[in-house]
Order: C-alpha cells, then sequence, then structure tokens
C-alpha cells in the first residue's frame, strides 16, 4: 500500500515533477496522433479507436488491481473509459465478436505496483484534457457523418475540468513518500511511451 507522506514544502509537488519529468515522453506520443490531420477518413479514426482501446484494456486493469482498493479517494472505477471505447467502435461497426478479436497490446508497460499505476492514471486522466480539442475538431471534421458520439473523447462532459482537478487532489492525498515518487514518474513515462509506440503502428498501417 502507498504511504501517505507528503513531498516538503521546499520541493516540487508529484504532479509539478510528473509535468516536468514527462515532457519530452508527452511530447512524442502527442507527435504520432493523426486525429488533427486535415484528410483523417472514417477507417483512420476507426483505427486510432482500436489502438486506445488495446491500451486500456490492459492499462484500466492494472490501475484497478493496485489502487482501487487501497485508495478509494481516487475513484477509480468512475475513471474507466474503455466502455466509451466500446461505444464508439460500436457506432463505427464493430460487433461484440469483432470486439472480443480486437488485438491486445503487444508491448504492455510494466505496472509492478501501486507508485507506478499512480503514474499510469495520470497520464490516463490527462488525455481527458487533450480529448476536449480532438472533440471538438472531430465534431466539425465528421459533421454529417454518421461516426457515433464521440463517447471517449466526450469522457465526463462538462465534468472533466473538476475530474481532473478531484484527481490531482486525490494524487497528493495518496503521494508515496519522496523514494517512491520516481516510480510514479517512471510509470507515466513507461505509459507515455507506450501510447507512442501504438500509435506509430496505427500511423505506418
Amino acid at each position: 500500500m502507498l504511504g501517505g507522506v507528503l513531498l516538503s514544502p521546499e520541493s516540487p509537488n508529484l504532479l509539478q515533477s510528473l509535468k516536468a519529468e514527462t515532457r519530452p515522453h508527452h511530447e512524442r506520443a502527442e507527435s504520432v496522433v493523426r486525429l488533427m490531420a486535415p484528410g483523417l477518413s472514417v477507417s483512420g479514426y476507426r483505427a486510432h479507436l482500436e489502438a486506445l482501446h488495446a491500451l486500456h484494456a490492459f492499462l484500466e486493469p492494472a490501475v484497478a488491481e493496485h489502487l482501487e482498493a487501497s485508495h478509494p479517494e481516487l475513484r477509480v472505477n468512475e475513471r474507466r473509459k474503455l466502455h466509451l471505447l466500446r461505444e464508439d467502435l460500436l457506432a463505427l461497426g464493430h460487433d461484440e465478436d469483432s470486439l472480443a478479436r480486437l488485438p491486445s497490446l503487444a508491448r504492455p508497460p510494466a505496472v509492478p505496483g501501486g507508485p507506478e499505476a499512480l503514474g499510469v492514471l495520470y497520464v490516463l486522466e490527462g488525455s481527458t484534457l487533450g480529448g476536449q480539442l480532438i472533440l471538438r475538431h472531430l465534431a466539425r471534421h465528421f459533421e454529417g457523418t454518421p461516426v457515433g458520439r464521440f463517447a471517449f473523447f466526450r469522457a465526463y462532459g462538462e465534468n472533466v475540468g473538476p475530474m481532473w482537478k478531484s484527481f490531482g487532489e486525490a494524487l497528493l492525498r495518496a503521494c508515496p513518500e519522496p523514494a517512491l515518487a520516481p516510480r510514479v514518474i517512471q510509470g507515466a513515462q513507461a505509459t507515455f511511451d507506450a501510447f507512442e509506440a501504438r500509435f506509430r503502428e496505427v500511423s505506418l498501417s
């Protein structure tokens, strides 16, 4: 179980450290996302969601295994989004059988404990903020095209901001002792790297 020791006031808090230490990994992952491309096709959008499905199908259970019972303040179950991806993919022509046959993540990141799982959740929750920009673009780009309601990028709807704020507050309450902070950062870095690797496969397909 993670400790509850906060970092000293003189040190950056965990959220600040995560933002700084993951910036290059975040930028590399963003650089291979093609959803904002002017020529995005329906099949390209579907392929991106299929990639996200593989990532969330692995990462969400890993996070729940390490954090759901021990840290209820993180509201892990409320933050699951795999069902939203399934909704979008069903709207794009998949059925339950084809969803079950989607490939799993080829190179999943290691999530050996609670600190790494906190890093994973930081990445998954942070993506809901950038997802609002993507949502607005997709709604304009596919206006008049039957592609569903963009459930995944809509995420928590009007509660995206409050959900991120509550996550940050909960993360600091569940903050591991300073000696464990590098493991949280490593978990986030590995998650960004997994997103980058999976999105590169989509962009080359």
